[in-house]
């Protein structure tokens, strides 16, 4: 798995917070970074680890080859692992670790979220393959409703419950991408707004 990439401010306490940001089959790209910057709170540590092999990073041309690369060299529960690695060494210096997810990163958060204090994953289509992982922290769920073999509606009606709050958005996979075929600005400011919102009421 490739190397953490964070930076932290200086001037800012040790007991601060941290914000992971997990990526989809791209790597950490420049949406994800953008993201980042627009959901992070003062002083907030950001971290954008790539856990993609050599950290590679691929371009949105190459959507198909992205995708299969993750799924052979990598995979959701790898991924997950990972990112709970990770979260464990940001533990030190950090009272609060949280965790923004997009695409396969939304559903490696999901089965993550253990190692975290709060969650949001968006648009994490592969969550409906890990239906019996209940997270235990907060979580919102932002999923597009528009996403091929799969009924985002049915999805919802089965992860929502103490923890989890789930909102489905009239878009398609991939809305908050800047780079991507399918983004959305309006719909992608939707998420900035909840995702500050809800990561920022702990």
């Amino acid at each position: 798995m490739g190397g953490a990439q964070g930076h932290r401010d200086p001037d800012v306490p040790r007991m601060s917070t941290a914000l992971v940001v997990a990526h989809d089959v791209y790597g950490p790209d420049a949406h994800l970074r953008a993201m980042a910057e627009a959901v992070r709170g003062p002083g907030w540590t950001v971290s954008t680890p790539n856990f993609l092999p050599g950290g590679v990073v691929h371009p949105h041309d190459r959507e198909a080859e992205a995708y299969r690369r993750f799924t052979d060299e990598v995979g959701v529960d790898a991924m997950a692992r990972s990112l709970a690695a990770h979260a464990a060494d940001l533990r030190t210096g950090h009272e609060r670790v949280l965790c923004l997810g997009f695409g396969v990163g939304a559903a490696a958060t999901w089965l993550a979220s253990d190692a975290f204090d709060s969650i949001v994953c968006v648009y994490g289509s592969r969550i409906r393959d890990h239906i019996g992982h209940v997270p235990r922290v907060p979580c919102l769920a932002i999923l597009a409703g528009h996403e091929p073999g799969s009924d985002p509606c049915e999805v919802a009606g089965q992860i929502t419950g103490p923890t989890v709050a789930v909102e489905v958005v009239d878009a398609g996979h991939g809305f908050c991408d800047q780079d991507g075929l399918r983004h959305d600005p309006v719909r992608r400011a939707g998420v900035v707004r909840s995702a500050r919102r809800f990561l920022h009421s702990g």
